[in-house]
């Protein structure tokens, strides 16, 4: 199966002018490679894995993920959904569609192979849509389908997540998990959450506010009210983070959770961190028969 979907991808790719594909161990993974920036794009699971401008790399890809068949990479921008995290702790408007007690982490979406629906390609810009049409998993009972739109460009990076829902109501919490790269996360700061509040998953998933921009002092897990633009400012590089998400996961695990981590090297706590443009907990997406609604998320690096 993997050996058609590369096969068929190579023929959809043949006469683009920017992108072609390869085979990493058991995956295929589109390759950008335009005049003004590149990006790697594995069909599992939609994940952007990496994007870079003048060769400086916007997100962050662990040293040792795994190109595993049904497994979700460490770093990129993986999909979360149809529910955030673990599913039990998702309310009850989302776990009345989720079935027996071996629901995966995170959801399935990223798990599962999308199809490449459409390419546009210019001198300034490139961009991919990618669908996974009536996905299905044994711990899932919702009916919706999903469309992930990417645009790429020198300024910015945007993806748009549409959820249409089938012939019945259905309700989804969801995030695009993305991952940041810094060269010190004890330099390393979030602003445009000040004074909102947040859930401590660390402490008992107690509510607190936040004072003063964000920063990584040890392990960190909270979910954030959001109500405009993130600014995430690291040593050398100072990013605009937007979008239409009512939530914001910021995720770091320290070192103590990052030695027990899949694909993560025990030091690697120190170079990344994550921001998550979320729909989470209260933040939950209801969607009547045939609805439709598009999370949103733009990258801008500013320091370029």
């Amino acid at each position: 199966m993997t050996l058609q979907k590369y096969n068929a991808l190579s023929d959809q790719l043949s006469d683009t002018q920017y992108l072609s594909v390869e085979m990493r161990d058991a995956l295929p993974v589109i390759l950008v490679r335009h005049t003004d920036f590149s990006a790697d794009l594995a069909i599992q699971g939609a994940q952007l894995l990496r994007f870079a401008v003048q060769s400086e790399e916007w997100l962050w890809l662990s040293e040792t993920a795994e190109y595993k068949t049904g497994t979700s990479l460490r770093g990129g921008i993986p999909i979360c959904w149809p529910w955030f995290g673990d599913a039990a702790k998702n309310p009850s408007s989302v776990t009345a569609h989720i079935i027996g007690d071996n629901s995966p982490a995170h959801g399935f979406a990223r798990s599962q192979d999308w199809s490449l629906t459409s390419v546009a390609e210019s001198d300034s810009d490139i961009a991919l849509s990618l669908s996974l049409e009536n996905p299905a998993h044994p711990a899932w009972n919702g009916e919706a389908s999903l469309l992930l739109e990417i645009t790429m460009s020198a300024s910015a990076l945007t993806l748009a997540l549409t959820t249409t829902a089938g012939q019945k109501e259905v309700t989804v919490s969801q995030a695009l998990h993305t991952y940041f790269p810094t060269t010190d996360i004890k330099q390393t700061s979030i602003a445009g959450l000040e004074d909102e509040s947040y859930v401590d998953a660390i402490d008992g998933w107690t509510t607190k506010p936040q004072t003063g921009p964000v920063a990584f002092t040890e392990e960190t897990d909270r979910i954030y009210t959001v109500t405009g633009d993130l600014t995430l400012k690291s040593p050398g590089s100072t990013m605009t983070l937007s979008g239409n998400n009512r939530t914001a996961i910021v995720w770091n695990p320290w070192i103590d959770k990052a030695a027990r981590l899949s694909q993560f090297e025990n030091d690697a706590w120190k170079r990344m961190f994550c921001v998550e443009s979320a729909d989470v907990m209260d933040a939950a997406v209801s969607l009547q028969p045939g609805e439709s609604h598009t999370l949103r998320m733009t990258l801008v690096n500013r320091s370029i």
